[in-house]
């Protein structure tokens, strides 16, 4: 099975679908409203955003591209593995693997966006990928008046999903295929936020 690729960051085409609206208008949102009860993040101690902060933006740049050819790797090992007892095996690499890509992205997602929009929402309050992925959300939903077809709130449940996937989760090829997907959709809404970021940053730099 040929899996869908998942481009590096940056070299995104963006679906229309992964915009986020670029409307002006605010409104207060409490970042206590977006909860991930009984998600942890399962990251190395390298891995997790905090350390993955200090990177620069090439090095940044390198272990996402680095990190997406041995996701891809790990789901195509999953989805060869058969029976159901051997997907089950080899799940625990691939989930720490999306965790892992997941950290990277958000990390680059948060670092633009932070440079490109006044703060309209609370900094994370940790160094996980729900702390971080709950201060984009708000973020970007406070600059926007609505969110279209739901963009975010699809993204947001993509996201849970993965934290908290399981092994069991993964021996049915039709579930590793559907979570795949659902990862690839997360990947298109990041490249709409850093996409929205980067128009806004060139923007101000013109009007300098």
């Amino acid at each position: 099975m040929e899996p869908p690729r998942l481009r590096p960051a940056g070299l995104l085409s963006l679906p229309a679908r992964a915009l986020v609206s670029r409307s002006v208008a605010a409104r207060h949102l409490s970042a206590e409203g977006l909860t991930f009860l009984g998600v942890t993040d399962q990251l190395d101690a390298d891995d997790v955003p905090g350390a993955l902060a200090e990177l620069t933006g090439y090095q940044l740049w390198e272990r996402t591209r680095r990190a997406q050819h041995e996701l891809t790797a790990a789901y195509e090992h999953l989805v060869e593995a058969a029976p159901a007892r051997a997907r089950a095996a080899v799940a625990p690499d691939f989930l720490r693997r999306v965790r892992h890509l997941l950290a990277l992205r958000l990390v680059a997602v948060v670092r633009d966006r932070r440079r490109a929009f006044p703060q309209s929402a609370p900094v994370a309050g940790g160094v996980g990928v729900a702390a971080l992925w709950a201060e984009v959300f708000w973020a970007a939903r406070a600059r926007s008046e609505d969110d279209g077809p739901g963009v975010l709130e699809a993204t947001d449940a993509s996201i849970r999903g993965l934290l908290t996937l399981q092994p069991s989760d993964l021996t049915d090829p039709g579930a590793v295929q559907s979570w795949w997907d659902r990862l690839a959709l997360v990947e298109e809404t990041f490249g709409g936020l850093e996409v929205e970021a980067q128009v806004t940053l060139d923007g101000l730099r013109e009007a300098q």
